[in-house]
């Protein structure tokens, strides 16, 4: 196993090697000699024109497209429909730009690759005495207070300034009264006046709105302002805003349309992430995510580091996730990490540590109460109350809180080192991290170490060569987890107060000397949480290399193969013990193996083409995935001495494991036109071939179209003054859903023991009936959306509407159990619908001298099942969810005409009271004080055709808003995510608010009902019989509202004065304050309400108890050198 193993890994690692080798050996001595960050000036790179004749606007387009400079200039007072004839359609960019200038008599003037803009019109220049020039300096910093190298600033009026340093200082001379211009790509210009003051500190805001804006897509990139589908974006600032172990954390909130939930706290972390809503019903509805355009199999994300994310692009429609076919009917999520950029090598370091403590516990009863519940309990049972009725008894005495001793403050610590740098042609970046954290459960923890290099060479004109490797290694000690959440922290909660933990000689025990034989031998949950040893271990290996072959300035025909390795193992080891009552005779060992080999290798040709005012952009490409994923593990046991630990020790032994592998095999087309850059046309198609369905049913189209028109490019906008861009779009699509599994086209075998003579004997049945017409399910979606920025950027906003319908829903149909097989068939049958709205906002503001920035999204779903077919007699079909422990009954149930996984349950309606003695008995056995519930179908008698809908476990909005506020060298960020509309079914209250003895209870059973408080609600304690029974029903006595506002992030920052550093190579220092999950909200009595202890969703919304979330508050240190 370990030489196939190792077998992968080297084969992932040659071909990566290979593109790095390339890399150094063609560009080795050129790299080092321009590794000082030389720029290219504008005399000496020349360019072709698509046309001699261009607006200003095309003339910028095509330039930055073709070259490597990129323009600034102030947008009011630029009219960029303004016609040049140029003298020749070729030459250098210098001769281009004077005709530019001749004609509109505008001022050009080159800073590295910036092309600073300015109207000679703008300012009437008037004959005036001549008036000395004085020294002016500054420095120019971001909203972090970061320098910003190769910024420009110019005397407006005129072609004379400068350029920032590295260290972003400038120097010049002006007179007094002048205006100094300062601009740099990406951020607002502003303007600032020469006056007795001759030294500024200028902090540039981002420019959030700008068009020139870039968001990753399928295969490529597009302008923001040239979109025609829904993409939201998570910009770098937003993601390392504060301390995160996961992407995933990092993302929630931050997207209108992207519900991010935190399932538990445990130390990997537990989400799900869903794109405008629930589309399938049983098989998956996880997006696709891209990581530096290699597509995922996985859903483990804990091995991506999130600091080494530059920024987070979702695709939501048709028209952006049809490019992905197969695998986007959920959506996409495309990663980017960071890559180097021309100039001098830069390192930033950051520190976190920070403390953790559990949010939430459980408010139980202590031993009195308990006591007093037993009395009642048994006093209703008719038992003897005899022990139970002395608070004086030693048992009672006793007093312990689980939740205290199974639980301890946990410490994250988290240490990174980045660096990158390069020449004009060769640009590196890389970084080292290590991630250390304490859990919360005792006897947790978790070390992950990560390392990511990412290269990128342009061996000449016509060849670029990038390589991204990304490496990580986790080493685990895990709590207990079964199919329902965190059986450590379950265990906790649910143990009685007055069952004592240790000993008199600090031993650990499980039963209650003082009162056996009266209380028996109780479990003791820290057994199980200090005594097993349980290691996990995961090696992660990712990347890809990718060639850019450029013939002509018009076409890129690109190479990529990438691939993913996961390598995972682990040890548990059960000991031998004898604690009390309870003992563990022999000790068990289990050694797990898994390994997931993700290849996948695309070809790409793209075409870009401009004909007067006719732009075109085609893509054509093809693309190959497989993935492989083999799983083993090996049980031993039989040995009686803890020191015969290891797997070779072991007398009996017990081994499984299987293979499988899956492929995708793909074509796809898409193109652009754009017509004056008002109107957009996208249309794409895919073709999709996957190993998951039979020869007939294996191939899918997926085609997409979508129109859009800039109406802030027509001339009634134009001189508004108050609008920026306006840009109204639509999209209709399909996409397809391929997460089934694989095989369920075949019919399988399984081995099955039967008996032969006198003999039991394994042989081989049917396990399954192949369905070889499986085939896709398919979402189609519509989309209407509307993108504004007014007041030069300040204010951005998109909304959308969308209504998507997922249909062939994969479906395991019931079939009689003569038809010999243990498996019901996958079917096709059945639909969902998806429809909503979606509103998101961005703002930047000054007050004073207070730079004021707001992000704000919310996004409202509706999910309904419209069909679900019907069964071989005709009967409409309806899935239950998975039976709640205990009470062994489904809590939710899938019917057309309801959501997905929807609550369908009996309501509670109090309890029965004095003077209803006939009544109850009749209707369900009960007597006065036992759980009362209606009577929906009016029958008279406690039966299933009472249950009903009752609620609806997916939100129907949520959303997020953050603040940010910038004075001086200070940083104030405060974040809150919501959600609403939806209710969560608190499994704890159903097992430990029954008022039965035996078992913990909530505090809030105190309040139970006796003749002598009959307005209680709770019912009265008893043990055993009719009452229990009725208390174990699941009904919406212990179904919530999830309304919750989280705040999420507060985060107060201080860069320290630039000044302080001169001379020094330090750059930059910030220290930031930070606290997560400081204050939550809601009306749950949980630990908490986004908990969901399943994922499957057909039982949505049930929380279990899993590992709880936890409060961090966290310092961090951020030096840049």
């Amino acid at each position: 196993m370990k030489n196939k193993l190792l077998k992968a890994i080297l084969m992932l690692s040659k071909g990566f090697l290979y593109g790095l080798i390339l890399q150094i050996s063609l560009v080795n001595v050129v790299s080092i000699i321009q590794a000082k960050g030389q720029y290219k000036r504008i005399e000496e790179v020349s360019i072709r024109l698509s046309s001699p004749s261009l607006s200003l606007r095309q003339f910028f387009n095509e330039v930055e497209r073709k070259t490597p400079f990129k323009f600034a200039y102030e947008n009011r007072g630029l009219d960029k429909s303004q016609t040049i004839q140029f003298k020749d359609e070729s030459g250098t960019v210098e001769e281009r730009l004077k005709d530019a200038g001749q004609q509109l008599s505008l001022s050009f003037r080159q800073m590295n690759h910036t092309i600073d803009v300015v109207s000679n019109n703008e300012t009437e220049v008037q004959a005036m005495p001549a008036m000395e020039l004085r020294p002016v300096t500054g420095t120019v910093t971001d909203e972090n207070g970061d320098p910003i190298p190769g910024a420009t600033v110019l005397i407006e009026g005129t072609s004379s300034g400068t350029a920032t340093d590295i260290d972003g200082n400038f120097s010049l001379e002006a007179e007094e009264g002048a205006v100094l211009l300062i601009s740099f790509i990406g951020y607002r210009s502003q303007r600032i006046t020469v006056g007795n003051q001759t030294d500024f500190s200028v902090t540039l805001v981002e420019d959030q709105s700008s068009l020139e804006e870039v968001v990753v897509v399928g295969y490529g990139t597009q302008k923001k302002a040239d979109i025609t589908g829904s993409v939201a974006s998570v910009s770098e600032d937003l993601l390392q805003s504060r301390p995160v172990a996961n992407f995933e954390d990092a993302l929630q909130g931050r997207a209108s349309g992207v519900q991010v939930r935190q399932t538990g706290g445990d130390l990997n972390g537990k989400f799900s992430i869903n794109i405008r809503g629930i589309g399938s019903v049983t098989g998956s509805n996880d997006p696709l995510i891209v990581v530096d355009g290699v597509p995922l199999f996985s859903s483990d994300f804990s091995t991506i580091n999130p600091k080494d994310i530059t920024a987070i692009d979702i695709l939501k429609d048709a028209s952006a996730t049809a490019i992905y076919g197969a695998r986007a009917a959920n959506g996409v999520v495309i990663i980017t990490t960071k890559k180097g950029q021309a100039g001098k090598t830069q390192f930033t370091f950051n520190a976190d540590i920070g403390v953790e403590e559990i949010t939430r516990r459980f408010d139980v009863m202590s031993s009195q109460e308990q006591r007093e519940l037993f009395v009642e309990a048994f006093k209703n049972s008719n038992r003897n109350i005899s022990v139970y009725d002395d608070p004086s008894h030693p048992s009672w005495q006793i007093d312990n809180d689980w939740q205290e001793l199974g639980t301890q403050t946990g410490v994250r610590q988290n240490y990174n080192l980045g660096f990158s740098g390069g020449s004009e042609r060769t640009q590196f970046s890389g970084s080292v991290s290590y991630l250390d954290r304490k859990g919360t459960l005792i006897n947790s923890d978790l070390k992950t170490w990560f390392l990511r290099l990412n290269v990128s060479s342009e061996i000449n004109k016509w060849l670029k060569v990038s390589t991204n490797l990304t490496g990580s290694h986790q080493k685990q000690n895990v709590q207990n987890n079964d199919n329902w959440g965190s059986t450590g922290y379950r265990s906790l909660a649910y143990q009685h107060s007055y069952t004592p933990a240790y000993d008199d000689n600090g031993n650990l025990t499980a039963v209650n000397t003082t009162a056996a034989p009266y209380f028996g031998a109780n479990d003791n949950p820290l057994i199980d949480l200090l005594l097993p040893t349980r290691e996990e271990d995961v090696t992660r290996l990712m990347g890809n290399t990718k060639f850019d072959f450029k013939p002509m300035d018009d076409l890129t025909i690109s190479a990529n193969i990438g691939g993913d390795v996961i390598l995972g193992s682990g040890y548990t080891y059960m000991p031998v013990y004898q604690i009390g009552r309870f003992t563990r005779p022999e000790g068990s060992v289990t050694v797990p193996n898994r390994q997931e080999i993700n290849w996948v290798s695309d070809a790409t040709v793209n075409y870009e083409k401009r004909i007067d005012n006719h732009d075109f952009k085609l893509l054509a490409g093809f693309s190959a995935q497989q993935f492989i994923f083999n799983n083993s593990s090996i049980t031993g046991s039989g040995t009686v001495n803890n020191s015969l630990n290891q797997l070779s020790n072991q007398i009996n032994f017990n081994a499984n494991g299987s293979k499988v592998s899956s492929g995708l095999i793909s074509s796809f087309f898409r193109a652009n036109y754009s017509y004056d850059e008002k109107l957009l046309l996208t249309g794409t198609v895919r073709r999709d071939g996957s190993s998951k369905f039979g020869p007939s049913t294996r191939f899918g189209v997926f085609p997409s179209g979508s129109i859009a028109w800039r109406l802030s490019e027509e001339e009634f906008l134009k001189s508004s003054g108050f609008i920026d861009d306006l840009k109204i779009r639509t999209s209709y699509g399909l996409t397809g859903n391929q997460e089934i599994g694989n095989f369920a086209f075949l019919t399988r075998a399984a081995s099955t023991p039967y008996v032969f003579g006198n003999s039991l004997v394994i042989g081989n049945s049917p396990q399954n009936i192949g369905n070889p017409f499986l085939q896709w399910e398919s979402t189609k979606q519509f989309d209407a959306g509307i993108d504004i920025s007014i007041l030069e950027g300040r204010i951005y906003a998109t909304t959308d509407y969308y209504n998507r319908v997922s249909q062939d829903l994969l479906v395991s149909t019931p079939i009689p159990l003569t038809a010999g097989v243990s498996q019901d068939p996958v079917v096709n049958l059945g639909s969902v619908l998806n429809s909503g709205f979606e509103f998101s906002v961005n703002s930047r503001n000054t007050v004073g001298a207070i730079a004021w920035s707001t992000n704000f999204n919310i996004s409202f779903n509706k999910n309904e099942v419209l069909d679900i077919g019907t069964n071989s007699i005709g009967e409409s079909l309806e899935i239950p969810g998975q039976n709640i422990p205990l009470s062994n009954q489904p809590a939710n149930l899938s019917r057309a005409g309801h959501p997905v996984g929807a609550f369908y349950m009996w309501q509670y309606d109090g309890v029965w009271q004095l003077g209803e003695e006939d009544e109850a008995q009749s209707w369900s056995g009960a007597v006065p004080g036992d759980p009362r519930y209606k009577d929906n179908n009016g029958n008279g008698v406690f039966d299933a055709g009472d249950k009903t809908f009752v609620g609806n476990p997916h939100p129907k909005y949520f959303g997020g808003i953050d603040n940010s506020f910038n004075y001086k060298n200070f940083n104030l960020s405060v974040f809150f995510d919501f959600a609403g509309g939806y209710q969560v079914y608190n499994t704890a209250r159903n097992l430990l608010a029954r008022g039965v003895p035996f078992v913990q209870n909530f505090a809030e059973v105190n309040g139970f009902w006796t003749p002598e408080n009959p307005s209680s609600t709770i019912p009265r304690p008893s043990q055993g019989g009719n009452t229990t029974t009725l208390v174990t029903m699941v009904s919406d006595r212990f179904l919530e509202t999830g309304d919750f506002i989280r705040l999420k992030n507060l985060s107060l920052s201080y860069n320290f004065p630039m000044e302080w550093f001169v001379g020094k190579s330090i750059q930059s220092t910030k220290l930031t304050l930070t606290g997560t999950n400081l204050l939550m909200f809601t009306n749950y009595s949980g630990l908490d309400p986004e908990a969901s202890s399943r994922t499957s969703l057909l039982s949505s919304g049930i929380d279990y108890t899993p590992y709880p979330q936890t409060r961090l508050v966290s310092l961090s240190a951020q030096m840049t050198f």
